[in-house]
């Protein structure tokens, strides 16, 4: 053999062996995405699910959740939040969809969040949250939010009375103006300030149910986004409520959950009832002449 075919072969022998290598590299990669050693690739946290409703959030989804994920929704909830500005709504929602506080303040103009959710007996449910400015100068943008909503959430700070008193003033009558019929729940935010030692300043949690109650909303709440306490409690109660007609024809709406306030309606029709039923009843007949 010659010199110059030796060479040949040896050149060759070792374009094989690199392209073995590379071809073990990236295969060794795409088989291994979680190998948090390598310095290309950067670890995600997985993301804890709540007990009632769980989300199908993840980094690289199985093919499970890739079916789930084309999957059309079984029913489409959309939340809006609602309360003066600063009082810790969009910490709210970014700690229950991020599953972290927020550093940063940064006000709120419009956001929405939308993400996929498992629920009762599989049910795959599209969830909307939609967060709003409380400042006064979005006054008239605030309602393009309130179309098809499912669930107003009124929230107030505990460390501020004059938010909780404009509940009261404001937002339960804006609220109720737009979605005469949408469920109403009251929600206290930074819970966690009652563990001060000075607790004068802050909302007594007596006042806030006794309000919930005269404005008629269907749940009084409290929670600390910052410790992340009662947060997930707070959303499945939002979440069963906006799917009470679903899950009623299941039989699985808990009796706690439904509306202590919604009044029934009369079983005996008293003669009131009736003046009133007579009355519009005249204001829609004609007479043939």
């Amino acid at each position: 053999m010659r010199a110059d075919d030796a060479v040949g072969l040896v050149s060759s022998s070792e374009q094989r062996s690199e392209l073995s290598s590379d071809l073990t590299r990236e295969e060794s990669a795409f088989t291994a995405p979680y190998d948090v050693s390598s310095s290309t690739l950067e670890e995600k946290s997985v993301q804890r699910l709540p007990t009632a409703f769980a989300r199908t959030l993840s980094s690289i989804p199985s093919y499970a959740q890739a079916r789930k994920g084309n999957k059309a929704p079984d029913s489409h909830l959309k939340f809006v939040v609602v309360g003066d500005g600063g009082v810790g709504k969009t910490c709210l929602l970014i700690s229950y969809v991020q599953r972290q506080f927020p550093t940063d303040y940064v006000p709120t103009v419009f956001e929405n969040y939308v993400t996929k959710i498992e629920g009762p007996r599989n049910m795959i449910i599209e969830l909307a949250l939609w967060d709003t400015a409380g400042q006064e100068e979005y006054n008239r943008l605030r309602p393009l939010s309130y179309s098809e909503v499912d669930i107003l959430m009124v929230c107030y700070s505990i460390d501020n009375k004059t938010s909780l008193q404009n509940v009261q003033d404001l937002w339960i009558p804006e609220v109720k103006h737009f979605c005469p019929d949408v469920p109403i729940m009251l929600i206290g935010l930074k819970s966690d300030l009652y563990a001060r030692e000075n607790i004068d300043d802050l909302v007594d949690p007596r006042r806030a149910e006794s309000l919930a109650k005269s404005l008629g909303a269907f749940v009084h709440v409290q929670c600390s986004a910052k410790l992340r306490s009662d947060i997930d409690a707070v959303f499945n109660v939002a979440l069963t409520t906006g799917l009470r007609d679903v899950l009623a024809e299941q039989k699985d709406v808990p009796q706690l959950l439904k509306n202590p306030f919604k009044k029934k309606p009369a079983l005996n029709r008293t003669k009131e009832t009736n003046k009133t039923k007579k009355k519009k009843a005249s204001r829609f007949s004609c007479t043939v002449l």
